[in-house]
C-alpha cells in the first residue's frame, strides 16, 4: 500500500498515545509501520534531502496535534498526549455497526482504541467512564508500555491527589470475569510464547490483531490477576521474572502486583518450583504478610525482609504484631536478603524442612 499522507497519520499517532506515557519518534515511527503494513521497501523511501517519508510525515502531524494542543513534548524527540487529546479521542470512538476500513495483513485502522484495550476498560466497569480517569487507571495499572506506575508517578503526571488516586483504583471491579474471549487469547500466546522484552511481545500481539496500543507485560499480568485468571497471572509472574533475568533490571515499573519487591518473587517461584501455593501480600487480620502458605498443620508466614527493614518504628511494629500470630498458632519465617543471596542453598533447605514438619506427607524435593 502507499505510504500514508499526514491527514491519514493523525489519528492513528494520536492512538499510539493513548497510554498517556511519553513515546520517541523512532518509537511512534515504528508503531506506525506495523500499524499501516508497510513494506522495507516503502519504509526506505526518502526525500530529496535523505530524510525518510515516513518518519518526516510523522514529525509533521505530531506537529499538528501539538498546535491544536492534543499533545506536547515533554522533552526533546518525545511526544505525551494531553487531557484535551485524550477527551478528542473518546469523542471520535465509532458508534456500534461502524465498519473499520480493512487492511491486508495487520489489524484495520480504526479511530479508538484496540481489543485489548478496550475489553479491559469494560471489565474494569464504570469508574473509568472518564477519558481522564481511564488513563490514570492504566497508567497505575501497567496498561501501557512503560510497566505499572506508582500512586506517586501517576499523581504528579495527571495533577491528582494520591488519596483521588487509590479512591478511583479503589471504585474499579475486580471481579471475575467469565467473559473475556481477548484477555483469554492473550494471556495464552504470553504464556506459551515467553517473551524478551515488552515491546517484542506488543508487536506479536498487534500482528495477532489483539493489542493496537502496546501493554507492557507486568500489565497483562496484573489483568489476570484482576480478572480471575489465577493460573494464567502464576505462569505470567515466572516469565516477568524470567524476562527480568534477561535485561538484570530492577525496574519496579516492571514488577507485577501484588509484589512489593523482586525478593519476594524469587521466593514465590522458590515455593512454586516445590508444588507450594503461597499467597502475595495477604491479610491475616489486620497484619499483611510478603506470603502466606495454607492448608498446612498451621499457616505459614513468610516475610521477605529487605536492606532498610530494620530501620524506624516499621520494624518494631512487624515483631510485635509476629509475636501475636505466633500465639495464636501460625508459622512465621523471616528471611532477610542479604542472607537469601549469600546463603541460598542453606534457607531453601531449612524453607524444605519447615514445610515438611508442617505437612509431614510433603514431599518437598
Amino acid at each position: 500500500m502507499a505510504l500514508p499522507s499526514v491527514d491519514e497519520l493523525i489519528m492513528p499517532l494520536l492512538e499510539q498515545l493513548a497510554d498517556g506515557a511519553e513515546h520517541s519518534t523512532r518509537e511512534l515511527w515504528e508503531c506506525l509501520a506495523l500499524r499501516f503494513g508497510l513494506s522495507g521497501a516503502e519504509l526506505a523511501e526518502r526525500l530529496p534531502d535523505g530524510r525518510h517519508v515516513l518518519l518526516s510525515r510523522v514529525q509533521q502531524a505530531r506537529a499538528r496535534l501539538r498546535r491544536r494542543g492534543l499533545l506536547d513534548y515533554p522533552r526533546r524527540s518525545h511526544a505525551r498526549i494531553t487531557a484535551t487529546g485524550l477527551e478528542a479521542l473518546l469523542a471520535a470512538e465509532p458508534r456500534a455497526g461502524t465498519p473499520a476500513p480493512p487492511a491486508a495483513g495487520v489489524p484495520a485502522p480504526h479511530i479508538g482504541p484496540g481489543p485489548l484495550e478496550t475489553e479491559v476498560r469494560s471489565l474494569t466497569g464504570p469508574a473509568v467512564a472518564k477519558a481522564a480517569d481511564w488513563a490514570a487507571v492504566r497508567l497505575l495499572n501497567g496498561w501501557s508500555a512503560e510497566g505499572i506506575s506508582s500512586y506517586a508517578e501517576v499523581a504528579r503526571r495527571t495533577g491528582r491527589s494520591i488519596a483521588a488516586l487509590h479512591e478511583l483504583d479503589l471504585r474499579c471491579l475486580r471481579d471475575d470475569a467469565a467473559d473475556a474471549p481477548v484477555l483469554d487469547a492473550v494471556l495464552g500466546f504470553s504464556c506459551a510464547h515467553p517473551w524478551r522484552d515488552a515491546r517484542e511481545l506488543s508487536f506479536h500481539l498487534a500482528q495477532l490483531g489483539l493489542v493496537w496500543t502496546p501493554f507492557s507485560p507486568a500489565g497483562i499480568c496484573e489483568a489476570a490477576r484482576r480478572f480471575g485468571r489465577e493460573q494464567q497471572w502464576r505462569t505470567l509472574v515466572r516469565a516477568v521474572a524470567t524476562s527480568r533475568g534477561r535485561g538484570a533490571t530492577d525496574d519496579h515499573r516492571l514488577l507485577p502486583r501484588p509484589f512489593e519487591s523482586w525478593f519476594e518473587v524469587e521466593v514465590f517461584l522458590f515455593l512454586e518450583d516445590l508444588g507450594v501455593r503461597a499467597w502475595p501480600q495477604e491479610h491475616v487480620g489486620v497484619y499483611r504478610a510478603d506470603l502466606v502458605v495454607e492448608g498446612l498443620a498451621s499457616p505459614l508466614l513468610i516475610e521477605c525482609d529487605g536492606e532498610t527493614w530494620h530501620r524506624g518504628d516499621r520494624a518494631d511494629r512487624d515483631l510485635a504484631s509476629e509475636h501475636v500470630l505466633l500465639g495464636r498458632g501460625y508459622t512465621v519465617i523471616r528471611i532477610a536478603h542479604c542472607e537469601w543471596q549469600e546463603h541460598t542453598a542453606r534457607i531453601q533447605d531449612s524453607l524444605r524442612a519447615t514445610l515438611r514438619e508442617l505437612d509431614p506427607l510433603r514431599s518437598a524435593g
